[in-house]
């Protein structure tokens, strides 16, 4: 290893260690390390997906841990079941049951055996202990087919823990053949609340499920007039029976039911990522014009400082929603056009940097000794300007964060990739605020705060740092 890496390595081993010194700096770079892990381990943190997993609780569900205050003890919590293969047979006369696929998901051959007819009835017990939900969902996919005379029919009926019986869902007598149906029972329908006796404006959710304990959900399938000429057959999808709860997972739910952990979570990766490529895009670009322009001089300084002058000058917004007009909302041109108006101030530092070192006895010394300018500036310059890009790196990562954000919360960002900022324009434009879902608006907030404050504070400290070493020379 050559004296100058040895060298350089050391010098790096003493600003790290100083770094180390410096409260300010490891606070930073402890929250960095937080925020780093919630990103890269966000598959690990949760098991929802953030864009498609939507209907996981009720709209705006406040967060779980929420159950230790005596005001949402009992609020009511999710009960997803998933039947088809839960059901149990309770009853079964002239059927034969058999298991097949659809569109790579099991779903349940029902047919008739013998002459006459069939009938199946399946039930399913669950135990409900918390308060009255605001609505329930069930869902029924079937199809049916018979010959001629034959007919069938379907029912599903909730069973309470005090004996009350409830049809929730009766076919019409079906005859020949039933094209795939999937039977959607809402709590909230008003052809449901007629046909059960209650009023209009009846809560039916709070009705059926006002007392804890054991239900029983039934299905009941008949089929008539089956004989060996015509035999009738139910086929049975995934069904699904789901009460909304109001609380969900560590950070509640949005105005879809989607779990706001998760978004967090992947909205982590998406902010850090954003941060680190635009920072290292527009720092490889400065660097680049900064030393260029201060060791040539000249007319290619003049130049290019003009260019950098110009690109201060126009304004980034106009520019963004002309982008998002011609090519739609888009993170990589979100990534590219923060890059390409982030450069300029990298590009000033460098080269005002880059005006000193050029007249420095050793770069003197290898021009006089015919390097040639290429050499010099790998060779001599960048290495001494590599404090101060490391510097302007680290700061520069929470100003594209934050920029991101911005757009993202105006409405140009992309709504297919999770960030932070699309989780706040979501809060704004669906009633978080008016709301107070402080679960759903503080978090990402908060992250954005405390991330640009992380980089700040290691930023600072770096170029404290580094500047004092380089007065000392």
């Amino acid at each position: 290893m050559s004296k100058k890496k040895t060298r350089r390595r050391s010098a790096w081993r003493e600003v790290w260690s100083e770094f180390l010194r410096s409260p300010r700096g490891v606070f930073g770079l402890v929250l960095f390390l937080i925020f780093l892990f919630l990103g890269l381990a966000a598959p690990w943190l949760t098991p929802y997906d953030p864009v498609t997993d939507r209907s996981l609780a009720a709209a705006m569900a406040r967060p779980a841990w929420m159950r230790l205050f005596p005001k949402y003890k009992d609020a009511p919590v999710t009960v997803d079941v998933f039947l088809l293969r839960n059901w149990h047979v309770a009853e079964r006369e002239n059927v034969e049951i058999d298991w097949r696929e659809r569109e790579g998901a099991d779903v349940m051959v029902i047919t008739s055996t013998g002459e006459g007819g069939g009938r199946l009835v399946l039930e399913h017990k669950f135990e409900y202990d918390a308060g009255a939900p605001d609505m329930f969902i069930l869902e029924l996919p079937y199809a049916f087919s018979g010959g001629a005379g034959v007919t069938g029919q379907a029912r599903i009926t909730l069973e309470t823990p005090a004996g009350d019986t409830y049809r929730l869902f009766e076919s019409r007598v079906l005859r020949n053949e039933q094209r795939w149906t999937v039977q959607r029972v809402d709590s909230r329908d008003l052809q449901l609340k007629m046909r059960l006796g209650f009023q209009p404006f009846a809560n039916v959710a709070k009705e059926l499920f006002g007392e804890r304990g054991e239900y029983r959900l039934v299905a009941e399938f008949e089929m008539t007039g089956a004989s060996e000429a015509g035999a009738a057959t139910f086929t049975v999808g995934e069904s699904r029976f789901r009460i909304p709860g109001q609380l969900h997972g560590l950070l509640g739910t949005d105005h879809l039911g989607a779990d706001l952990w998760s978004q967090f979570v992947y909205g982590t990766r998406t902010s850090l990522l954003i941060g680190f490529v635009v920072a290292i895009i527009a720092v490889f670009v400065g660097t680049l014009v900064g030393i260029v322009s201060g060791y040539l001089g000249g007319w290619v300084d003049e130049l290019l400082m003009r260019i950098v002058d110009v690109m201060i000058s126009i304004p980034f917004l106009p520019i963004m929603i002309v982008v998002v007009a011609i090519v739609g909302q888009s993170i990589e041109a979100l990534v590219f056009l923060v890059a390409i108006f982030s450069w300029m101030s990298v590009a000033r530092l460098v080269r005002s940097q880059t005006l000193t070192l050029r007249e420095r006895t050793f770069v003197e010394a290898a021009r006089a000794a015919g390097a040639r300018p290429g050499y010099i500036m790998r060779a001599h310059i960048l290495p001494n300007v590599l404090g101060l890009v490391f510097a302007s790196l680290v700061l520069l990562i929470p100003s594209a964060i934050l920029t991101e954000a911005t757009m993202s919360f105006l409405g140009f960002g992309d709504p297919t990739v999770p960030t932070w900022g699309r989780m706040l324009q979501n809060a704004k434009s669906f009633g978080a605020f008016t709301a107070l879902a402080w679960w759903w608006i503080l978090p990402p907030g908060l992250a954005l705060t405390l991330l640009a404050l992380a980089f700040v504070f290691m930023g600072n400290t770096l170029d404290d740092i580094l500047n004092r070493r380089n007065g000392e020379r």
